[in-house]
C-alpha cells in the first residue's frame, strides 16, 4: 500500500476516534500546513502532509491514545494549543505517547517510532509512525474505552 494511501485509511479509521473529529476539520488541516514551515512542499488535501503536521503537534496522539485508556490514565490535551510556537512541549506530547504506548499498551520497541521519526522529513520513518497509531486503533476497534463518548 502507498504512503498515501496508508494515511487515506488512516483518516477513515481516526473519524472515529471519540473526541478526535475536530482535528480532521479542513480549514484546521489547512491551516496547520500553512504555518508548519515545512521544508517539503505541501498541498492542500494531501493526507500525507496532513497527517504529517497533525502528529507532530503530540496533541492529537494524545488524544488517540486517551481513546484506549482508562478515564483515570488520560494524558492532558490541550485543544487551544495546536500550533508549532512551542516545539518542544509538542515533542514532549509525542515522548508522553510513546511511553504510554510501551508501558502500558505493551507495545515493543519494534512497534514504536522515535521522535526523530516523526520530525525528520524521511518517509520511512513517518511509516513507523502510521503503523503505531494504527496498532493503538486495532486495539480501539478491539475493545472501545468505557469512559469513551462517541463523536
Amino acid at each position: 500500500m502507498s504512503l498515501q494511501a496508508s494515511c487515506l485509511n488512516l483518516m477513515d479509521r481516526l473519524a472515529g476516534v471519540p473526541d478526535f473529529g475536530h482535528f480532521l476539520n479542513p480549514a484546521l488541516l489547512l491551516q496547520l500546513q500553512t504555518n508548519s514551515n515545512a521544508i517539503w512542499e505541501t498541498t492542500p488535501n494531501d493526507p500525507v502532509s496532513q497527517l504529517w503536521i497533525l502528529f507532530r503537534l503530540g496533541t492529537p496522539l494524545a488524544c488517540i491514545l486517551n481513546s484506549v485508556r482508562p478515564p483515570n490514565q488520560q494524558l492532558n490535551v490541550d485543544n487551544g494549543d495546536l500550533s508549532f510556537a512551542n516545539i518542544n512541549a509538542c515533542k514532549e506530547r509525542v515522548f508522553h505517547f510513546i511511553v504510554a504506548c510501551l508501558q502500558d499498551l505493551n507495545f515493543t520497541h519494534e512497534n514504536l517510532f522515535t521522535i526523530s521519526e516523526l520530525y525528520h522529513d524521511n518517509p520511512e520513518g513517518f511509516l513507523k509512525v502510521l503503523n503505531t497509531v494504527g496498532k493503538v486503533l486495532d486495539r480501539l476497534e478491539a475493545n472501545p474505552s468505557p469512559g469513551a463518548t462517541a463523536v
